[in-house]
């Protein structure tokens, strides 16, 4: 569904996109902070996790891209609904945008189901 935005809300679209990111981001190094503590407490041997480690980074790296490489005006509505599927934003995050934008975004909660929508989590990516 292509929709568009007005010029102030896309410096919206760019900073919630921005605020996902972080969020990504902030996911994957949790899990990381997650295996090294299982390596610190001797659960993991130092090949394992390595490779682990690696795996969480690599796989995140594709998802990061998939999502985030290449934005632009006609992909920001794919791209927020996404976010908002996967609950990487929330509708509190859409505060900025007017009644109309923020429904035309919340929209991919009515075609998925109230609160029960595809949700990629960091140990699915």
């Amino acid at each position: 569904m292509h929709y568009e935005f007005s010029k102030p809300e896309k410096k919206i679209v760019r900073q919630v996109i921005e605020t996902g990111l972080q969020r990504d981001f902030e996911s994957c190094i949790l899990d990381i902070d997650n295996i090294i503590q299982q390596w610190k407490s001797k659960k993991l041997d130092n090949r394992a996790t390595y490779h682990e480690i690696y795996g969480k980074v690599k796989a995140n790296d594709k998802y990061i891209a998939r999502i985030y490489d290449d934005l632009r005006g006609s992909t920001y509505m794919m791209v927020l609904q996404g976010l908002l599927a996967n609950k990487t934003i929330s509708e509190a995050d859409l505060g900025g945008f007017s009644e109309t934008t923020r429904n035309a975004i919340l929209e991919i909660k009515r075609v998925f189901g109230n609160d029960e929508p595809n949700q990629v989590t960091a140990q699915t990516r």
